[in-house]
C-alpha cells in the first residue's frame, strides 16, 4: 500500500513518519492535556538574626556629654555606642539599627572629655581638700538634662540618599536614647526657609557621600561623589542644636549650601586647618595669613594627572562665591606614590599625604606648587598578622587628645599600618619630625583605628573584617598593653549545624511529646586567618561577663548577697553561701582581688547549717536556717532556736520564705508535714497561722503581695500531680488551725500520675498579681491571679513555657523599662525572662525570654557554665543592677550583665586559617580541614571543650605529623566531604563504612583524592580519661580528568566537579570507576545530593537538576538534564526547603543565592511533569550575598513545640520545627520562613503601615499596595518578600496602634485576618489578653503572628 512521508507532532515535538492515505484521510483525535499544576503562591520573609560583626569606622566622639569617654562603632547599618570604662574595658550603652547602608560617617564638633575631667577633678580637690581626688564614679552625671548635653554630632551618609545628624538623650527612666535627624542630600529651601528634599537631583548622581569631610571648627560639611560633584552645606553651631534639641524639636542643622561640579575623578577631599579654626595663638606666618577662615582641598585626576585644588573663604563672606571659581589646581608629582588619604595637620596650612611608598607634609600652596617634605620612616618587616602578598600598607590614623596649647606649633598622630604595627608621629612648626615605632600589635587593622584619652595614656582601638580587633593601652615611654578584644567572627566561609549524638531521634513517634526535651542544634563556623584562624560557636543572646571565678571546697547550693551597714565602697561585701549541711560567709573587697572566710566565732550568721532563706534590705538582715533565725540591724543582732520557734523539739524544717514581717516555714513531723507562718514583732516571731492538711508533699515557699494583700504561695505536690496554694495573710485569724476552702486559693497542674517530676520548686511574684513559677520536669508557668470580688478569686495559667529536663529554678531579676523580669536556672542554660508592664495589653503575657551566655575573657573558649542560682550585688556601692552573683556547682561567679542581646561567639582556637569545616554525628566531632603556615592538615576538634582530639598515623597506626598527601604547601584542599557508604560494605565489627574525602589540588596540573578512616579511642591523661580520634589515609588516587573544584557523595558514588563538567565516580572491585558525567554551561558553586537526584548550582546559569539513576542514564553513561532555571544567575548556594512546608514528592522548593544579594524561590514540579524549566515564585533582596544555606533545629528549648503554638487558633504553612538559616559573605546570619499567600498579604500590610509611620503618609505607591493587598491583587515576584527587620520595629514598638487607630483601618486588617482563621472573635485561645473591643483584638491577633514569625531562631 502507498504511504506518504509527512510530519507528526508527537509529545510535542515533530517527527518524520509514514503515513497511509487512510490514516491520513482519517478525522484528527486531538488528544486531552492534563494541564500541569500551576506553582502555588508562596512568599518569603527574612529576618536578621545576627548583624555583621564588621566595624567600618571607630570614632571617638561625645553624643551625650563631655563626662563620658565614648567610642561610635559604625557598622554596614548600625551603630552602636560604647563608653570607656575604668578598666580600659568598652561596655556598649545604645545601638541604632537603620534600614539602608551606611556610606560615610565623620564628627562634628570638639572632643572635650580630658578637658573637662581635668577640670571636674580640679574642682573636686578643692572643693574636698582633695579627699576624692581619683576616686572613679559610675552613677550617671545630674547635669545630663541641663546644658551639658551633647557635645559631638555623629554625621552619616546613607546609601538612601539621607544625612543622618545622630545625638543621644535620657530618657524618662534614666536610659540613653539616640535622637536620630534625617535631612536629604540634594535638597531645596522652602519658602519658610525649611530644608527640604528635592525631587528632581536626588537620583542624577552615583554615590553621593563617597567622600565626606567637615571644618574643624564645625560650621561646614562638605561632601562628594567619586567624580564629577562636590557639595558643600554651612552647618549651624552646636549651641543652636542644643537649643532645638531642649525645645523638643529635630536638628535642622543646614543653614545654606553649594553644588560644584568637578572635571575628573575625584580622589580626596578634606578640610584645613587654619588659624581663625584654632582657639589659641598660632603666631602664623604670612602664608598662613593669605589662608581665609575656611580652607577646603581636593586632589582630582584625569589623564592620569593629579592636580591639588584649594577653595577657602572667609567666614563673613559667601562661600558659594568662593565655589563659583573655576580653579585649575596644581600638578601633584606622583613620584613617591599615588595618595592613599591624607591627614589635615593642626598646624595650620598644613597636611600629610600617606602614600604607598611614603610620607610626606605639604604646606605653602597658596600661591603656587606646594612645598613637600618627605618624612622618613624606618623599615618593618611585615608580620604574620599580614594577608597578601605585597607590602603591607598603612590604613588608619587617629589623633590623641592634647591639651590645646600643645597643639599651637605640634602635632601627634598614630598612623595604623595594616599588619599590626603602628607609628607615632609627632609634627611641629620647626619641621622637625619624630617617629617611634609601636607593636608589632598582634592584630591585623584594617578597618577602624580610634584613640581615647585618659588620665594615664591612650587607648588605642583597632577594628578589622580579617578577624576580631583589639584594645590597647599606650602609657608614656612603655610597651603598648592589650587589653581588651573586639569580637569579630568574620570573615567566614563555612558554616555547619552539630547535633547531639546522645538525643532522642527526632523521628521517634513521640517527638512531639519529647520535642522540648533534645538540646537545639549548635552552629559552628570557620572565621579568621593565620594566628587568628578559629572555629567559633555562633551564639546569640545575653553575655554575662565573669569578673571573678572562686571555686569553694564544696558544692553550692545558693547564695545571697549582703552589703555592709556602713556603705562605702571600701568595706566591700560579703556573700552568704548555702553548702549541702552547712553555711559559709566570704568577704569580698570592692574591686574582687581579694576573698576571705569569715569564721563562726567572729560572724553573727549561723554557719552550722544550712541556709534556706534570706531577707537583706539597707537597715536588716534575716536569716532562716534548719537550725536558727538570725536576725540582725546595724546595731543589733538576735537569735533564735528553731525548736523554739515552731515549739517542737522533733520537727525539722525543708523550706522557709521570709520578708521584712512575714516568715513561712515548711515543718515536716512524724511523716507529715505543715506549713506555718509567723509574723515579726520586737524581733521575735509570733506564730500567725498553721496549715495542717496539705494532701501532699510541700515542694516551695513564697511570699507575695498580691491585691488582696501579703499572701504565701505554696507548691504541693501529689500523686504525680502537682497545685500551687495561695493563702491571703489578712484574712486569717491568729493561731487558726484551719483555713475555710472560700480562704485558700488552689491552682491544679494535671500530670502522670506514674511520675514524680511535675512538682512546683520555686516561686517568684512578678507584680500586678503575675507569678512566676518553675516546675521539677523543667518547664516555667506564667500564672495570673484574679480577684473579682470578696469571694471569686482564682489563680490562672497563662502560658507555659519548656525550658528542659531538669528542674527550672526562678530567681527574681531587674525591673526594666518594659517590666519586670525573673532569671530561669536549668540544665538548659541560664535565660532571662522578661514580662511586660501592667499597662500594656500584653501585660499578661512573656514579652521575650534570652539566654544568658557567660564569658570569661582569660579562657574565650570554654563554654557557658551550668548555673544554679543567682543573686543579684544590691545596695552595693559602686555596682548596678547588672551585676550578679551566681553559683555553678562549687564555683562562685561575679559577673556582668550586658544590656541587650547581642552574638556572644565562642572562638575555639585552630592557630591556622580554617579552610573547610564538617560535623561528624558519628564521632561527635568538629572535622576541619586548617592551614597553618601555608601548609593544610586535617584535624578533630571536641565541640564541647574545643580541645584538639587529632592523631594522624600511617598505616601501621605509628604517629606522623600529617596524612599523606597533606602536608605539602604546594597542595590546596577544594571539598571535605563524609561519605556513609553503601551497606554491603562494612568495617569488621560489622558497621557500615564512613570516609572522609578530600579533594584538593595539587599545584595547577594535578588534582589529589584522599579516603581517610577515623576511629575513636580512649587514652590515659593526668586529669583522667579522654579521647582522641586516630586517623589515616586509607586511599589516594590521583585525578587526571582536571582540578576538581566540589564534590558531593551518595551511598553508591562520589560525585567530582571540574571546570565545566561533572562525573560519578564509583568503587567496583576495589577500584574507582567513571560511571556516567555531564557537561555543565558553567563551574559549579555547589553541589547537592537530594533525593535521589543531583542539584547542581552554576556560576552563570543557575540551578540544574540532574537525574542519575534511571535506566537512561546507566545505559548511557550520562547524566540526564531533568528541570533547569529559565533565567541565567550567579549562583552561590542552594537549599532545598521542601520538606520544611511539607511539599508533597517529587515537587520541589529550592532557595537559590546570587552574587547580586538576591534570594530566589525556585518551584520544581518533578519529572513527571512536562515542564523542564523551574518556576520562579518569589525573590528577596537582601543586604548581603547568601554564601551558605544552612537547616536544623536550632531555635531554643523554650520557643519551640508548645511554646510556639499560636494564639487564637492560627495554623502556620511550615509545622516543621526547623530553621532556614543562611550566612552571608558580610558575616551576617538571615533566617528565612516560606509564607502562604494570605499569610503573606497580612505581614506586608503591616511592613507596608510600619513604613508609613517611618517616612509619613506622603508615598502614595505605598498606600496604593495596602488597597491591592486587601483587594487580593496579584503582585510583581519581587513583592512577595515580607523584611521582617520593619516587621520587628512594628512589633517591638507597637506602631499598630498608631496607624491602625480608625473602623476603616480595623475593618481591612480584619478582611486580610479572616482567612488565616482571625475573624475578630477570642476563641479562648488568646489567653492574656483580657476583654477586648474589636480594635483591641485584632491589634492582638496580628502581634501575635508577628510574633510567631519573629520569634528567636537562636
Amino acid at each position: 500500500m502507498a504511504s506518504l512521508q509527512t510530519h507528526v507532532l508527537v509529545d510535542d515535538r515533530w517527527v518524520t513518519q509514514n503515513v497511509t492515505p487512510e490514516e491520513l484521510l482519517q478525522p484528527r483525535v486531538i488528544p486531552t492535556v492534563t494541564p500541569a499544576p500551576k506553582p502555588p503562591s508562596y512568599g518569603v520573609l527574612t529576618k536578621t538574626v545576627i548583624e555583621s560583626p564588621i566595624v567600618r569606622w571607630a570614632l571617638p566622639v561625645q553624643l551625650r556629654s563631655s563626662q563620658f569617654n565614648d567610642v561610635a562603632l559604625v557598622g554596614g547599618r548600625c551603630v552602636q555606642i560604647c563608653e570607656l570604662d575604668v578598666d580600659l574595658q568598652l561596655q556598649p550603652i545604645a545601638k541604632i539599627d537603620f534600614s539602608s547602608d551606611i556610606r560615610n560617617c565623620r564628627v562634628l564638633g570638639t572632643h572635650e572629655y580630658l578637658r573637662r575631667k581635668k577640670e571636674d577633678t580640679h574642682a573636686s580637690y578643692y572643693s574636698d581638700n582633695g579627699k576624692n581626688a581619683g576616686r572613679n564614679t559610675s552613677a550617671p552625671p545630674a547635669f545630663a538634662k541641663g546644658p551639658d548635653i551633647f557635645q559631638q554630632v555623629l554625621v552619616l551618609v546613607l546609601s538612601a540618599g539621607d544625612l543622618v545628624f545622630l545625638v543621644m538623650n535620657l530618657t524618662a527612666a534614666g536610659n540613653w536614647k539616640f535622637v536620630p535627624s534625617y535631612v536629604p542630600i540634594f535638597g531645596d529651601f522652602n519658602e519658610d526657609g525649611e530644608y527640604i528634599k528635592d525631587g528632581q537631583n536626588s537620583g542624577q548622581f552615583v554615590d553621593p557621600g563617597f567622600h565626606m569631610a567637615i571644618s574643624p571648627d564645625g560650621g561646614y560639611l562638605s561632601l562628594a561623589c567619586s567624580e564629577n560633584l562636590m557639595i558643600v552645606y554651612k552647618l549651624r553651631s552646636i549651641g543652636e542644636l542644643h537649643t532645638q534639641l531642649t525645645k523638643g524639636q529635630s536638628l535642622k542643622p543646614i543653614l545654606s549650601m553649594k553644588a560644584r561640579a568637578m572635571k575628573g575623578v575625584i580622589h580626596i577631599l578634606e578640610f584645613l586647618y587654619t588659624g581663625s579654626s584654632l582657639d589659641f595663638d598660632t603666631g602664623l606666618d604670612s602664608f598662613h595669613e593669605n589662608l581665609g577662615d575656611v580652607a577646603l582641598i581636593l586632589i582630582t585626576a584625569q589623564s592620569g594627572v593629579l592636580r591639588l585644588v584649594v577653595y577657602d573663604w572667609d567666614a563673613q563672606h559667601s562661600f558659594q562665591d568662593e565655589l563659583c571659581k573655576g580653579k585649575p589646581g596644581h600638578r601633584l608629582d606622583t613620584d613617591i606614590g599615588i595618595p592613599m588619604f591624607v591627614i589635615p595637620l593642626t598646624i595650620a596650612g598644613q597636611f600629610l599625604v600617606v602614600t604607598e611608598k611614603s610620607l610626606a607634609v605639604y604646606s605653602d600652596f597658596f600661591g603656587g606648587p606646594p612645598t613637600r617634605q618627605v618624612i622618613p620612616l624606618g623599615h618593618r618587616d611585615k608580620t604574620e598578622w599580614h594577608h597578601g602578598t605585597n607590602h603591607p600598607l598603612w590604613g588608619g590614623w587617629t589623633r590623641p587628645s592634647r591639651e590645646e596649647s600643645y597643639h599651637a606649633g605640634s602635632d601627634f598622630l598614630y598612623l595604623a599600618r595594616e599588619d599590626g604595627w603602628i607609628s607615632s608621629l609627632e609634627i611641629d612648626r620647626g619641621e622637625d619630625i619624630k617617629s617611634i615605632y609601636l607593636g608589632p600589635m598582634d592584630c591585623n587593622i584594617n578597618a577602624g583605628f580610634a584613640s581615647l584619652g585618659t588620665s594615664h595614656g591612650d587607648v588605642l582601638i583597632a577594628t578589622s573584617v580579617d578577624g576580631p580587633g583589639a584594645i590597647w593601652h599606650v602609657n608614656p615611654r612603655e610597651t603598648p598593653k592589650r587589653v581588651g578584644s573586639l569580637p569579630s567572627w568574620s570573615p567566614t566561609v563555612d558554616l555547619v549545624l552539630a547535633t547531639d549524638r546522645k538525643q532522642l531521634s527526632r523521628q521517634s513517634a513521640s517527638k512531639k511529646a519529647h520535642d522540648h526535651m533534645l538540646e537545639p542544634d549548635r552552629m559552628f563556623a570557620s572565621s579568621g586567618r593565620d594566628t587568628h584562624g578559629a572555629i567559633v560557636e555562633v551564639r546569640y543572646g545575653i553575655q554575662a561577663k565573669i569578673g571573678l571565678d572562686l571555686q569553694y571546697p564544696s558544692r553550692i547550693k545558693e547564695c545571697w548577697v549582703i552589703p555592709s551597714f556602713d556603705s562605702t565602697p571600701e568595706a566591700g561585701f560579703q556573700i552568704l553561701l548555702a553548702l549541702p549541711e552547712s553555711s559559709a560567709l566570704l568577704h569580698i573587697s570592692h574591686d574582687l582581688t581579694e576573698v576571705s572566710e569569715q569564721a563562726q566565732e567572729s560572724v553573727d550568721f549561723d554557719l552550722l547549717s544550712t541556709t534556706l532563706a534570706c531577707h537583706i534590705s539597707p537597715d536588716l538582715m534575716i536569716q532562716i536556717t534548719t537550725e536558727r533565725a538570725t536576725i540582725r540591724t546595724s546595731s543589733s543582732c538576735y537569735q533564735h532556736l528553731m525548736i523554739d520557734i515552731v515549739q517542737n523539739t522533733l520537727a525539722t524544717i525543708t523550706d522557709a520564705a521570709v520578708t521584712s514581717e512575714t516568715l513561712a516555714l515548711t515543718v515536716e513531723s512524724k511523716s507529715s508535714s505543715k506549713v506555718m507562718i509567723f509574723v515579726l514583732n520586737n524581733n521575735e516571731f509570733a506564730l500567725k497561722h498553721t496549715v495542717e492538711e496539705t494532701n501532699g508533699e510541700i515542694t516551695a515557699l513564697a511570699i507575695d503581695t498580691l491585691s488582696i494583700g501579703v499572701c504565701v504561695l505554696a507548691g504541693i505536690s501529689y500523686r504525680g500531680s502537682s497545685a500551687l496554694t495561695l493563702l491571703p495573710l489578712d484574712v486569717l485569724h491568729d493561731r487558726e488551725q484551719t483555713v475555710p476552702g472560700a480562704q485558700k486559693v488552689t491552682l491544679d497542674l494535671q500530670g502522670d500520675p506514674n511520675s514524680t517530676t511535675h512538682a512546683i520548686i520555686s516561686i517568684v511574684g512578678l507584680g500586678n498579681g503575675r507569678i512566676l513559677v518553675g516546675k521539677s520536669d523543667g518547664d516555667v508557668l506564667l500564672v495570673q491571679f484574679t480577684n473579682d470580688g470578696n469571694t471569686e478569686r482564682g489563680l490562672k495559667v497563662l502560658e507555659t513555657h519548656h525550658f528542659g529536663v531538669s528542674s527550672s529554678y526562678v530567681f527574681p531579676g531587674i525591673v526594666f523599662d518594659v517590666g519586670p523580669s525573673a532569671l530561669v536556672c536549668n540544665d538548659a542554660g541560664l535565660a532571662i525572662v522578661k514580662v511586660a508592664n501592667a499597662t500594656q495589653p500584653t501585660a499578661n503575657h512573656v514579652e521575650s525570654i534570652s539566654r544568658i551566655w557567660l564569658t570569661d575573657a582569660n579562657e574565650p573558649d570554654t563554654p557557658s557554665p551550668v548555673v544554679n542560682s543567682v543573686a543579684r550585688l544590691r545596695d552595693i556601692p559602686g555596682y548596678g543592677e547588672s551585676t550578679w552573683a551566681m553559683i555553678s556547682g562549687s564555683h562562685l561567679l561575679i559577673t556582668e550583665l550586658q544590656p541587650r542581646t547581642a552574638p556572644v561567639p565562642r572562638y575555639l582556637p585552630t592557630g591556622g586559617t580554617p579552610v573547610k569545616i564538617l560535623y561528624s554525628k558519628r564521632l561527635d566531632a568538629l572535622v576541619a580541614v586548617v592551614k597553618k603556615q601555608g601548609v593544610p592538615s586535617l584535624h578533630f576538634y571536641d565541640r564541647a571543650t574545643g580541645a584538639d582530639l587529632s592523631r594522624p598515623v600511617n598505616e601501621q597506626h605509628a604517629d606522623i605529623n600529617y596524612i599523606r598527601p597533606l602536608g605539602d604547601p604546594n597542595i590546596k584542599v577544594v571539598s571535605l566531604l563524609s561519605w556513609h557508604f553503601k551497606t554491603e560494605y562494612q568495617d569488621k565489627d560489622g558497621k557500615p563504612i564512613v570516609w572522609f574525602v578530600i579533594l584538593s589540588r595539587l599545584g595547577d596540573s594535578q588534582g589529589r583524592l584522599i579516603m581517610v578512616s577515623a576511629e575513636e579511642e580512649e587514652v590515659a591523661t593526668d586529669t583522667g580519661t579522654a579521647r582522641q580520634i586516630r586517623f589515616c589515609a586509607k586511599h589516594e588516587r590521583k585525578i587526571k580528568d582536571g582540578l576538581p573544584r566540589l564534590g558531593a557523595t551518595d551511598d553508591d558514588g562520589l560525585f567530582i566537579s571540574f571546570e565545566k563538567t561533572i562525573e560519578y565516580h564509583v568503587i567496583e572491585d576495589k577500584k574507582f570507576r567513571t560511571a556516567m558525567k555531564y557537561d555543565l554551561p558553567s563551574p559549579a558553586m555547589h553541589v547537592e545530593v537530594v533525593d535521589g537526584r543531583l542539584h547542581v548550582l552554576t556560576s552563570g546559569h543557575s540551578l540544574l537538576i540532574l537525574d542519575y539513576k534511571s535506566e537512561t542514564a546507566l545505559k548511557s553513561e550520562r547524566m540526564i538534564g531533568l528541570h533547569t532555571d529559565e533565567q541565567a544567575r550567579y549562583g552561590l548556594h542552594s537549599i532545598d526547603v521542601g520538606s520544611a512546608i511539607d511539599i508533597k514528592a517529587p515537587q520541589k522548593l529550592v532557595l537559590v543565592s546570587d552574587l547580586m544579594c538576591g534570594v530566589y524561590g525556585l518551584w520544581c514540579l518533578g519529572p513527571q511533569s512536562k515542564a523542564k524549566n523551574l518556576k520562579l515564585i518569589f525573590r528577596a533582596d537582601l543586604k548581603a550575598s547568601i554564601r551558605k544555606f544552612v537547616s536544623g533545629y536550632t531555635r531554643p528549648r523554650w520557643a519551640r513545640s508548645g511554646d510556639r503554638q499560636m494564639c487564637f487558633g492560627y495554623k502556620p504553612l511550615a509545622l516543621d520545627e526547623r530553621e532556614i538559616l543562611g550566612l552571608a559573605i558580610d558575616g551576617s546570619l538571615t533566617s528565612f520562613a516560606i509564607l502562604d499567600e494570605d499569610t503573606w498579604r497580612l505581614l506586608r500590610y503591616v511592613q507596608n503601615l510600619t513604613v508609613l509611620a517611618e517616612v509619613g503618609d506622603g508615598n502614595a505607591g505605598i498606600a496604593e499596595e495596602n488597597e491591592a493587598l486587601v483587594a487580593a491583587q496579584t503582585f510583581p515576584l519581587h513583592k512577595m518578600h515580607v523584611d521582617g527587620d520593619v516587621l520587628k520595629k512594628c512589633l517591638d514598638g507597637k506602631i499598630l496602634e498608631r496607624v491602625v487607630a480608625t473602623e476603616g483601618d480595623v475593618e481591612r486588617l480584619e478582611m486580610l485576618l479572616k482567612p488565616l482563621g482571625l475573624d475578630g472573635v477570642d476563641d479562648g485561645q488568646g489567653n492574656g489578653y483580657g476583654v477586648l473591643d474589636a480594635m483591641g483584638l485584632v491589634h492582638a491577633q496580628t502581634y501575635a503572628v508577628l510574633g510567631y514569625y519573629l520569634g528567636p531562631a537562636l
